[in-house]
């Protein structure tokens, strides 16, 4: 039976003796064939996931491996962190393999008389690592449970970390956003004719409406509803139909969802006082596609000096939110102006 220790609120005044260590033999290194190879950190950590999961049978959240001092720390541990927001804490067995990947890894000059302990944090996309000093007044063996919760994976505290952004969304969020439709289907129909557009013909969306209201936990915005009865998209465009808003939405709000109010804000950037300054937010709906990842959003959470359904952009070369244009209909007119900040061919095919 293996000893695990289940995560609580109090989990950081937990001691040493409250955990039960025992010995795990990691059977998963391959032979070590060339020591100077570039990914060899990579196949370290692999082979430490995959014995623990495959010893533990549970995902493995993040994996702790936490090396020697010649002073506290004598002997090599891993910390894993398993689904089910459960503890395994284990002493590695010092076999002949595990100790030659070692000694590549850590790369400790034989001639030190002493050793420096070090934490690595192992997930499957990332590897990192700290000497153990950092951790001011906080040590492996004398404050456990408290180092153990330092290092905690988001996914034990999800429900904390959803309450954070939430609590700080909640001020801004505006969701009763209107537009003047008369001026709307006067400026998109001027720009789809001045640029020889072809529409696609709109659908009826409500199975995608209520899929992201599901997601969403509030509903599609009745704006762009409006805006999404004058078409399904356009021929060779960014202008995105329904389905493609609604997808690409959803992966911006898994990334939402999978980082912390901490990594979203960014506190050095600065704009107008317009937009959040947050990496994205699932109030902000893209609806025209500037390609590698950058997209142009309606904006339901504006900060205090914007609008609701003011037009952002955002995306991967974007730290921040920036304002492009008050509404719908001023973004048009400016796509129709021969000095508009987006090029003719940034956004549409001349055929």
């Amino acid at each position: 039976m293996i000893n695990y220790t289940a995560y609580s609120d109090n989990f950081k005044d937990l001691q040493w003796s409250d955990f039960n260590v025992e010995r795990l033999q990691i059977n998963t290194f391959p032979v070590l064939e060339d020591p100077y190879h570039y990914n060899n950190s990579f196949t370290f950590r692999d082979a430490l996931l995959e014995a623990v999961e495959k010893h533990t049978e549970k995902a493995v959240f993040k994996l702790l491996f936490i090396t020697p001092d010649n002073i506290h720390i004598h002997k090599f541990y891993g910390i894993a962190y398993l689904e089910g927001k459960i503890v395994y804490a284990f002493e590695i067995e010092k076999t002949p393999l595990f100790e030659e990947w070692c000694d590549t890894i850590l790369d400790e000059d034989p001639d030190e008389k002493t050793l420096t302990s070090s934490v690595y944090s192992f997930k499957q996309n990332s590897f990192s690592s700290q000497p153990v000093s950092n951790l001011k007044n906080i040590t492996f063996q004398e404050h456990t449970g408290a180092f153990i919760n330092h290092f905690i994976p988001n996914q034990f505290i999800a429900e904390q970390l959803a309450k954070e952004k939430s609590d700080f969304l909640a001020p801004f969020i505006q969701l009763d956003a209107e537009i003047d439709m008369k001026a709307l289907v006067q400026s998109f129909m001027a720009l789809i004719t001045e640029k020889r557009l072809t529409i696609h013909p709109p659908n009826n969306n409500e199975a995608i409406y209520a899929k992201f209201e599901a997601e969403a936990g509030y509903p599609f915005p009745q704006i762009i509803k409006n805006y999404l009865s004058l078409h399904n998209g356009i021929d060779r465009c960014a202008i995105m139909g329904a389905e493609d808003i609604y997808n690409e939405w959803k992966q911006w709000k898994d990334i939402y969802d999978d980082w912390t109010q901490e990594e979203l804000l960014d506190t050095y950037s600065t704009n107008e006082g317009k937009a959040l300054l947050m990496y994205t937010t699932p109030y902000w709906i893209p609806f025209f596609d500037l390609e590698n990842g950058n997209f142009l959003a309606f904006d339901f959470a504006p900060n205090t000096k914007g609008k609701a359904g003011q037009i952002i952009r955002y995306g991967a070369d974007q730290e921040i939110g920036y304002i492009e244009a008050d509404d719908l209909v001023s973004f048009f007119e400016s796509l129709r102006r021969s000095d508009s900040e987006i090029e003719d061919n940034e956004w549409f095919y001349i055929a």
